[in-house]
């Protein structure tokens, strides 16, 4: 039996009528929250290692403070998974984080000093790891099992939008001040919890047999898999974290600024929506294991390249690289959770699957990059970078060497996702 949610799947003829619908239909409410999603990331993600840099923190206290983050997500990620999928629903905890993250945005340039930091951002991130596996989750339940390799086409909206905030946001700090960013921040987050109110509650109905690990111990009984799977995230977001969360300092030490970071960007969240787009094409010919195989290496050819090059214009631009690389990791990652798990434990899947890749990936990537960055330089930091990118593609090759992954997928009838089209 699937969990429901509601607002998401079409109500069945002769079926009890519900007290109250949603003005809004489910697939434009689904690609809505993706579209305000993307304000969020562009205002935080891109500008984070400059915003810190402005609070008087050096490259090793930075690594520290995003580590400390990272720490956040490794504990409280599988929490909220397990109270979404299990207790309060996933469209209840986005929100209760998405409130929490605004509040914590909006107390940053009230702190000062690295441990300060370091906390405000910790408490921060407790809220913000809430919002990304229960959006996907969401997402996967519109799009239904035969549909979901779909899921780029609307996860392009966020890159799109990601896009268009990099460029305007990038603008605005570059001339009012980087401690902009925070603020910017919240605001954006009270633009999710506004477009929220336009999907209705989901309850869990069929709610997972658990042990002491609750949820997250049945993510790993169903799909022991998942362990392999998790080894080629943990290599691969550790380069990803060592090389992207520094690109802002090395542009701006080559004497760009907030704007030239937010072109570069802009130009990788363009990439990304076509890709996101293309990517169900490519999950269908070549099946998700090669997929991930060739999004690794995208990312390996970037980090190089960032590397070995000083102009800071040519590396903003190289950003293109960032773009398509995520675009092939992300959407295959979120398709892979769905083809080893159950409806049940989709957001427990994401969740366990971000608190590896960006939990302990940073704190591995971002803490030891940063002293890395400060006393080998730049260039070392992205070769180790390059060379963590291509151990990830290997280890996948092997963690998803099954027929149901390694496959190409088989068209669903009908073509493209119910629901989706026009995405």
């Amino acid at each position: 039996m699937s969990v429901p949610v509601e607002g998401l799947t079409p109500a069945v003829p002769g079926g009890p009528r519900r007290a109250r619908t949603p003005a809004t239909a489910p697939a434009t409410a689904v690609q809505g929250l993706f579209i305000v999603i993307g304000f969020v990331i562009a205002a935080f993600f891109p500008f984070l290692a400059i915003y810190l840099k402005g609070r008087d923190l050096d490259e090793t206290q930075i690594g520290f403070v995003i580590a400390s983050m990272a720490v956040a997500r490794l504990i409280f990620l599988p929490l909220w998974g397990h109270f979404a999928d299990t207790r309060l629903g996933r469209l209840t905890v986005l929100q209760v984080g998405t409130v929490g993250a605004a509040l914590a945005g909006l107390a940053m340039n009230r702190v000062s000093g690295m441990f300060a930091i370091a906390a405000a951002m910790f408490v921060l991130s407790i809220f913000m790891v809430s919002v990304g596996p229960n959006v996907d989750a969401i997402a996967l339940v519109h799009l239904g099992e035969d549909n979901m390799s779909d899921y780029g086409r609307i996860r392009g909206w966020e890159s799109l939008s990601y896009a268009a905030g990099c460029l305007v946001f990038g603008a605005i700090l570059q001339a009012a001040g980087i401690t902009w960013a925070m603020p910017i921040y919240a605001v954006s987050s009270v633009l999710v919890l506004g477009w929220s109110l336009t999907l209705k509650r989901d309850k869990p109905e069929d709610v997972p047999e658990h042990g002491r690990l609750g949820a997250v111990g049945a993510v790993f009984k169903e799909a022991p898999r998942f362990w392999g799977f998790l080894a080629a995230v943990l290599i691969m977001w550790t380069g990803f974290n060592a090389a992207w969360n520094f690109l802002s300092l090395k542009i701006e030490s080559g004497g760009g600024g907030p704007f030239l970071v937010g072109v570069g960007t802009a130009m990788g969240g363009l990439v990304e929506v076509g890709v996101m787009r293309w990517s169900s094409r490519l999950h269908r010919r070549l099946g998700l294991r090669s997929v991930y195989a060739i999004g690794c290496v995208v990312y390996a050819v970037g980090f190089l390249l960032w590397g070995l090059i000083t102009n800071p214009t040519i590396v903003a631009m190289l950003t293109v690289f960032e773009g398509v690389g995520f675009a092939l990791l992300f959407t295959t990652s979120v398709v892979v959770v769905g083809r080893l798990l159950p409806e049940s434990l989709y957001s427990s899947g994401h969740s366990i699957t971000g608190m590896v890749g960006f939990g302990i990936g940073p704190i591995l990537g971002a803490g030891i990059g940063g002293y890395v960055y400060q006393h080998a330089g730049a260039t070392t930091l992205y070769l180790g970078a390059s060379g963590l990118a291509l151990l990830g593609g290997v280890v996948a090759w092997f963690a998803l060497s099954t027929p149901q992954l390694a496959e190409p997928v088989d068209e669903p009838p009908g073509g493209a996702a119910a629901g989706g089209g026009g995405v």
